[in-house]
């Protein structure tokens, strides 16, 4: 059974998917600490709620769904660290993403929040590069 803190954590991730599927940018950014940051593949760090708001007005596609399953959730006081996979599906059920993330979340004012977010797609199958 989690303990208290894993499910508050647990909820707040369900917030945050709840927000996205709304396509709420607004909503999203604020399930992010005031100074966090998103490293995403092949583009810089987007830092703080302003930002992220802002890339999440592009990027985010209104009718598709995003799944997150945790593999690992640590708790160290008030900080955790989560680091699982992603799937991101169009409206018709179909996946045009998916991924590995690690986020760590940060409790601010008694309320879990993403404080760093990073994530990786994972190549197409029949897409992945010799070594």
């Amino acid at each position: 059974m989690p303990d208290a803190e894993s499910a508050r954590i647990a909820a707040a991730g369900r917030r945050f998917l709840s927000v996205f599927a709304l396509n709420d940018a607004a909503k999203i950014a604020a399930c992010y600490t005031d100074d966090a940051e998103i490293l995403a593949s092949n583009r810089g760090p987007i830092r703080g709620r302003a930002a992220i708001e802002s890339l999440f007005k592009f990027t985010n596609r209104p009718g598709h769904s995003l799944d997150f399953e945790t593999a690992e959730l640590d708790v160290h006081g008030g900080t955790a660290i989560e680091i699982g996979t992603y799937l991101r599906r169009l409206q018709d059920g179909s996946t045009f993403d998916r991924g590995r993330y690690i986020v760590i979340w940060k409790r601010v004012d008694d309320e879990w929040k993403i404080h760093r977010d990073m994530f990786t797609s994972q190549p197409r199958p029949g897409t992945e590069r010799q070594a």
